[in-house]
């Protein structure tokens, strides 16, 4: 995974498994990613990255339990 969001991103967008790229990307920048965040760069588009793969890989409940329940830690 690679987040990038301007014109000089793109030769290493091209060449990741996952290209990501925040809304006020240039068109081009957009039109190469595989995902554009809902959030915008500097308001929460890492995190909503990292969140995403935390549940593509089936880790996201995990992470939240130290959160919802800190007395099992």
């Amino acid at each position: 995974v690679y987040v990038g969001d301007d014109l000089v991103d793109l030769p290493v967008l091209l060449q990741v498994g996952v290209a990501v790229t925040v809304p006020e990307a240039p068109f081009e920048v957009k039109a190469n990613a595989d995902y554009v965040t809902g959030r915008r760069g500097g308001r929460g588009a890492v995190r909503e990255v990292c969140e995403e793969i935390l549940k593509a890989r089936g880790l996201w409940e995990k992470a939240l339990e130290k959160y919802l329940n800190p007395e099992a830690l």
